[in-house]
């Protein structure tokens, strides 16, 4: 039995463990002569890529791998290469239908592989983009320190997000289920796997764009302060020898102090010290009784309340009919065709067969109590073959009491 090859490779990383959280941590790697054997090995695995002539670097797909499994976030993630996966699926399941009309069932099955692993890349890339978002708003791109670098990355991801919310609602408005509903398998596929999600994943993205829209207002009145605090900055930097004038005791104001609305103040009584309980006291004599005079509240009287009137329910023939079906069916020795009591016993209904089909259909489906002890039976239409629907055409009814 051959060796497993993914054994191989995995007990290669881990024997070379410290050299590669060394490329990892500081971006490269110098080749020198203990280590250049170590990295020609990781080469032949294309763990490690040629940065310049004596350095070697990670290659990106197992960065990105390490990225998101630290829950490291990158400073600028691109949304297009998500939107560029989801056209590479469109065009594979172009591709496996054409297969499957060739009969190339070695085709086929590739195709079907490679669009589950497309399926589950897209997946993957939409948590880890709204991840890494998610964190930069948390930290509000703390990766950062300038104010400027801030608002191109909360503009970049605003981009990103808006775009990346559009492809979403492409693709979900698409008619890739219904081209795919013959391949059952892959219909299950995309259906459980990403159609069901990009909801979840658009609803997120709807309340990440506003987060940032929020923050983009923020940050420029942000930018409008620091201007000012900047010039302040740099007049007391040309100035160091500056001293605020003292404007107690100026009698002409200038404008911009006037216009300084002043400090509120409010003052209350000290209650707890005793120095001021006889001016309180004082205070509360003075206070006079209350002399308005008072309304007595006449009594009231009872009225006679008006008797409701009858409320008669007509209930439909269509009902009626069903009810008495369900009852003869109850009492019969032998089953009861839908159809055929319809046509015995219910002529006058304007209804055709098919929506006294539905009806039945829909009065079994509540199970109420008078559907309890009846059992049903189906008369279906034969619907065969690779391109079948799955939906089950139905002729006819039998009802019987149950044993």
């Amino acid at each position: 039995m051959t060796r497993d090859v993914t054994v191989t490779l995995f007990e290669r990383l881990h024997a070379h463990r410290h050299l590669v959280a060394e490329a990892y941590h500081q971006g490269a790697v110098l080749r020198t002569d203990d280590n250049r054997k170590a990295i020609e090995i990781l080469q032949q695995q294309r763990v490690f890529v040629p940065h310049s002539p004596d350095e070697y670097r990670l290659h990106s797909s197992l960065r990105r791998f390490l990225a998101s499994a630290f829950s490291s976030h990158r400073i600028l993630q691109s949304s297009g290469d998500i939107g560029a996966i989801f056209a590479h699926l469109e065009k594979l399941t172009d591709f496996y239908i054409a297969a499957f009309n060739e009969d190339d069932q070695a085709a086929t099955d590739s195709y079907e592989d490679e669009i589950s692993q497309t399926v589950f890349e897209i997946n993957d890339s939409l948590q880890g983009f709204i991840t890494n978002l998610q964190a930069n708003i948390e930290t509000r791109f703390a990766a950062v320190t300038s104010l400027a670098a801030k608002k191109l990355q909360n503009e970049f991801y605003l981009a990103a997000t808006h775009t990346l919310v559009q492809v979403l609602e492409s693709f979900h408005l698409s008619d890739l289920l219904e081209r795919i509903q013959a391949f059952p398998r892959i219909e299950t596929l995309l259906r459980t796997q990403l159609f069901a999600r990009i909801p979840v994943f658009r609803s997120t993205l709807q309340t990440i764009y506003e987060t940032l829209r929020q923050f983009l207002f923020e940050f420029r009145k942000i930018e409008a302060r620091a201007k000012r605090i900047q010039q302040m900055w740099l007049f007391l930097k040309k100035t160091p020898d500056y001293e605020p004038r003292a404007w107690d005791n100026a009698s002409d104001l200038p404008a911009w102090l006037e216009r300084s609305p002043g400090l509120p103040i409010a003052t209350h009584p000290d209650v707890s010290d005793t120095a001021c309980e006889d001016t309180l006291v004082e205070l509360a004599q003075s206070i006079k009784a209350d002399q308005s005079p008072r309304k007595r509240r006449e009594a009231g009287a009872l009225t006679a309340e008006e008797v409701p009137a009858k409320v008669i329910v007509k209930v439909p023939a269509h009902v009626l009919a069903l009810r008495q079906m369900l009852k003869d069916a109850k009492a019969s020795e032998a089953p009861v065709s839908v159809r055929q009591w319809r046509a015995q016993r219910a002529t006058e209904l304007e209804l055709d067969d098919t929506l006294w089909l539905e009806l039945a259909l829909d009065v079994l489906a509540k199970k109420t109590s008078i559907t309890k002890g009846l059992e049903v039976g189906y008369n279906e239409h034969s619907r065969e073959g690779p391109f079948s629907t799955g939906n089950i055409l139905i002729k006819d009814l039998s009802l019987w009491k149950s044993a």
